[in-house]
Parts: structure tokens; C-alpha cells; sequence
């Protein structure tokens, strides 16, 4: 059985929803998604192979996969861009990826007339993602790219970039009560806005380029292994500096 070229997978890890979709063009074929913080890899390929089968197809059939880049959870991310990989490289299928906040944003800027929309999400306690976007002469476009910021700092960018800004994402979610008092003027999106639709998924993956190589993610702030690394180190009875050291080459090897 051959692949079928006009097959797309789409893999989204970037937050605890995990999301699989299959499409045939612009039709999606199936979706599913769960809230797995902790166990998505126990849940991934199992109901990938069972959304196939219950439509009748292999995975020798799906021509190419878009997966989720970033940014998110380094957990999520690295599960759903290994999968894909280790299912891409033996079939030679294409791989391509999708910007988490591109796909946040899709459906609020087509709502959004001339307000900026901002996508903000949970990085960790303090601190969150966040890229704004707006439409320009008709067409989408961005006002900054990707980035890591204190909940100060978010507010002060999302408040110069122009009035009532439309807010989303698990970042305004988990500090509403800050985000409402420090930017009144904001229309926050309910809370199904939170997540990109399978549909909005399944269309960006017919927008971008795909090739053998694999998919690298978007990591935006050190992982909390790093910032932690010398307090790791210590409870393991290793040397700090040591540690750094080794951590050094290995990542740059």
C-alpha cells in the first residue's frame, strides 16, 4: 500500500491538550485530543494507530506530517517531534512545522478587525509566551516574533502595541485577575480560544514547507533543568561546575 501524498498528519504536543489529526487536503478525515500533562507518550502512537485503523488507513498511507514546534512544553514538544521522526524517517515521509502562537492566533485575528491580538501562554509560574499579531491592509501579520516575559513586562508590550488588544491563551487564563487589572481596556477570547481547532490546525499544514529534514523545535527559555542545574547537581552529590561542564558538551556536541 503507497502513500498517499494528499495525507497529512498533524501532531500538537505544545501545551497538556494533546492533539492528532489526519487530513485528506483540506478535509479532515479524524481528530482526537486529550488532556494528558504526565502521560502523553503512553498515549500518543496507541491512539494515532487506532484513529487510522478506525478510518481505514496505515500509517504507510499519510504522505507527510506537520507537528507543532513551539513554543511550549519542552515534555510535550520533544514527544511529538521524536515521534514524528521515528515514523517519518523509515517511510520517508515530509516533515513540517507549525508555530504554536500562529496557530492560536488564526481564528481571533479573522474576528479582530484593526485590535492587536495577543497570544500569551504559560511558561511557568511568573513568566509566560507570548507574540502579538494584527491584520494589516486586509492580510495577517505579526508584531513581534516569539518570546519569554515576566507577567510586568507582557502587560507593558501588550499595552503599548495599541487599544482594547484582544487576549488569549492559558497565560491570560492562569493570571486573569493580574492581566484584567493591569490592561482593563482588553477583550479576553473564552476560554476555547485556549487551544487551536483541529480545522485551524489542519489548514496551516497546507501552508507550510516540508522536507526530510527533521523538525526543530522552539524553545524560547532555558528548560528548568538548566536554570536548576547546580541544585540538581548537589542533591546527586555532583560538582556544579562539573556539571555545567558536561551539560556544555553535550549540548553543543
Amino acid at each position: 500500500m503507497y502513500a498517499d501524498s494528499s495525507l497529512t498528519l498533524v501532531l500538537n504536543g505544545a501545551e497538556a491538550r494533546l492533539q492528532i489529526l489526519c487530513g485528506n487536503g483540506s478535509e479532515l478525515l479524524f481528530s482526537q485530543e486529550w488532556f494528558t500533562p504526565r502521560h502523553g507518550m503512553q498515549v500518543l502512537v496507541p491512539a494515532l494507530m487506532e484513529g487510522l485503523a478506525r478510518m481505514g488507513l496505515s500509517l504507510r498511507q499519510v504522505g507527510r506530517i506537520a507537528i507543532v514546534r513551539g513554543p511550549g512544553s519542552f515534555t510535550g514538544l520533544r514527544l511529538v517531534l521524536s515521534t514524528a521522526l521515528g515514523m517519518a524517517r523509515p517511510l520517508n515521509m515530509t516533515m513540517g512545522g507549525i508555530g504554536y502562537m500562529d496557530a492560536l492566533a488564526a481564528d481571533p485575528l479573522a474576528l479582530a478587525g484593526e485590535r492587536p491580538v495577543w497570544t500569551v501562554t504559560h511558561a511557568r509560574r511568573g513568566i509566560v509566551h507570548l507574540q502579538g499579531f494584527c491584520n494589516t491592509a486586509g492580510a495577517p501579520g505579526t508584531l513581534c516574533q516569539p518570546d519569554s516575559a515576566t507577567l510586568e513586562d507582557a502587560a507593558a508590550r501588550i499595552a503599548a502595541s495599541g487599544p482594547c488588544p484582544v487576549l488569549l491563551g492559558t497565560g491570560i487564563r492562569k493570571n486573569l485577575d493580574f492581566f484584567a487589572e493591569t490592561l482593563p481596556q482588553a477583550l479576553v477570547l473564552p476560554e476555547r480560544f485556549d487551544h487551536p481547532a483541529p480545522e485551524t490546525l489542519l489548514a496551516l499544514a497546507q501552508t507550510v514547507d516540508y522536507s526530510t529534514d527533521p523538525v526543530d523545535p522552539l524553545y524560547i527559555r532555558p528548560c528548568d533543568a538548566e536554570e536548576n542545574l547546580d541544585s540538581i547537581a548537589a542533591a546527586k552529590g555532583l560538582n556544579p561546575e562539573e556539571a555545567r561542564a558536561t551539560l556544555a558538551k553535550l549540548t553543543t556536541a
